[in-house]
């Protein structure tokens, strides 16, 4: 897809269910446990992930229309850029990382900005306990980045590689990988992991070498999730939804004054005007737009447009001088008035 096209989806591409199938069967969840995925989109592959079994699933996500979607599958889902989220660290059980393909927003003290895929990454580790399930997937050249290899070679253990089967793989280039975050305080390095990591640069070497993660289910592997208490003990956002102001807004004695005084005043004459309304006077309703309207009752009612016209006249004058051209500006007014029976009258 084009960088513009990305740009419009905000990097998201959705995990088809056909792959995430293969990736349930690697889990194991036999003890309550919980699952989030930062940016969850509609929340399908979650859902599909923990049905029938005993988690509670998180997710968060930008977009409004995906995050109204995945509010109706998740157990708690917000709306909200993961940025602004304030989320327990080293508490859920397993995280589902498929991040946006994109960079960072620069900051004004930035001098660069870092590929979402690390800086993702690197957030999901945080909110993963100890122990917990890791499941990162995003296009196999990305692993060789650099960043991307040294830290998973360094933070996770009893780790494999599957890339998406033959029939996704050449519309997402995807590879998923499993891990499990590693609980010392002191993690070795695993140059052998990096190694690999770094060779799915060539896509021939990914084909060729990289399992695909239904021949990782038939090899019998499976990565079993942690026990976690079932609510975080913090999982909210820095940013209110909009929504919430509307009804206090309403309420606010400051904007109600505001309505009042903005509203279109309504002039209403009894009766006869004490003295005959000049020319002028007329002329200046007419330009304010007062006289538009419905006027009269029943049988005299009267819809009324009032117009002022402007013309420009242009005379010679003579004089020993010469000639002089002088223009004058004209204003007449003319009002339209709409009877009961339907005609119409123009008055000037």
């Amino acid at each position: 897809m084009s960088h513009i096209g990305n740009k419009l989806r905000a990097g998201y591409f959705a995990t088809p269910i056909s792959q995430g199938k293969f990736v349930k069967e690697l889990l194991e969840m036999p003890n309550e446990t919980t699952i989030f995925d930062p940016t969850c989109g509609e929340g399908l592959i979650l859902e599909y992930i923990a049905a029938d079994k005993a988690v509670q699933t998180y997710g968060v996500e930008i977009d409004k229309s995906r995050a109204m979607e995945a509010g109706k599958r998740l157990d708690v889902c917000l709306q909200a850029p993961i940025e602004s989220c304030v989320i327990s660290n080293n508490f859920f059980g397993g995280i589902w990382l498929n991040p946006p393909y994109d960079y960072s927003i620069k900051g004004f003290s930035d001098d660069t900005t870092e590929r979402k895929e690390y800086t993702e990454l690197l957030r999901g580790t945080r909110y993963l306990r100890s122990g917990g399930v890791m499941i990162y997937i995003i296009p196999s050249y990305r692993f060789a980045d650099a960043k991307i290899a040294r830290f998973l070679a360094t933070q996770f253990e009893k780790v494999a590689l599957g890339r998406f089967s033959d029939e996704d793989y050449y519309d997402f280039s995807q590879c998923v990988f499993i891990g499990i975050k590693k609980q010392a305080k002191t993690k070795l390095f695993s140059q052998k992991m990096f190694e690999y990591l770094q060779s799915l640069q060539d896509d021939e070497f990914v084909l060729n070498e990289v399992p695909t993660l239904e021949q990782l289910v038939q090899s019998g592997k499976r990565w079993i999730l942690p026990h976690t208490p079932l609510i975080a003990p913090t999982f909210y956002t820095r940013l209110e939804s909009k929504e919430n102001f509307i009804p206090l807004i309403r309420e606010n004695k400051g904007f109600q004054a505001f309505k009042e005084r903005s509203k279109p005043r309504d002039i209403r004459l009894n009766g006869q005007p004490i003295l005959n309304i000049s020319q002028g006077q007329m002329a200046l309703l007419l330009a304010s737009g007062m006289v538009n309207g419905v006027v009269g009752e029943g049988e005299h009612l009267h819809a009324l447009q009032g117009l002022e016209n402007v013309t420009v006249e242009h005379e010679k004058e003579e004089s020993e001088n010469g000639v002089m051209h002088i223009s004058r500006t004209k204003r007449s007014v003319s009002i339209k008035v709409l009877t009961p029976s339907g005609e119409v009258y123009k008055l000037q």
